[in-house]
């Protein structure tokens, strides 16, 4: 009888674990993938105007309020950073963001990087774009 009663507590134990496992890898997941799209979506925006722009970064900031992120934790890259590119050359984009870990009060809670990288080739011409203003993250 004892063994039973043990036995139902630790599958009990054992079940929460599981979920509260599942729940956070459900988590992390998402948010890479957010991330990943996010990272993607910018170097297409690159590879468009040559370069990282305004307009591309006034996009990055309404991303990470919309996903209630803190912009000073976000670590931007680009390449290249500066000016606009020639066609036909690579432009990257990798956005890494501390996700956090807590489950309540059973564990102390802890900050992993999650990152999202996104890459394309410039298909900029130099002289075809007026208005435009580059920037750095």
């Amino acid at each position: 009888m004892l063994e039973r009663i043990i036995s139902l507590y630790l599958v009990v134990f054992v079940l929460v674990l599981f979920a509260m496992c599942g729940a956070m890898l459900i988590g992390v997941v998402s948010q890479w993938y957010a991330l990943q799209s996010e990272a993607q979506f910018i170097a297409a925006g690159m590879s468009r105007y040559g370069g990282y722009t305004t307009d591309l970064d006034a996009q990055l900031r309404a991303f990470m309020s919309q996903m209630k992120m803190d912009r000073s934790k976000a670590r931007v890259v680009v390449s290249p950073s500066g000016g606009p590119v020639s066609w036909g050359q690579v432009v990257t984009c990798q956005i890494t963001f501390p996700f956090r870990f807590s489950a309540g009060r059973f564990f102390t809670p802890f900050e992993v990087p999650v990152t999202g990288k996104g890459t394309s080739v410039s298909a900029y011409i130099p002289g075809t774009l007026s208005g435009v203003t580059y920037t750095s993250p």
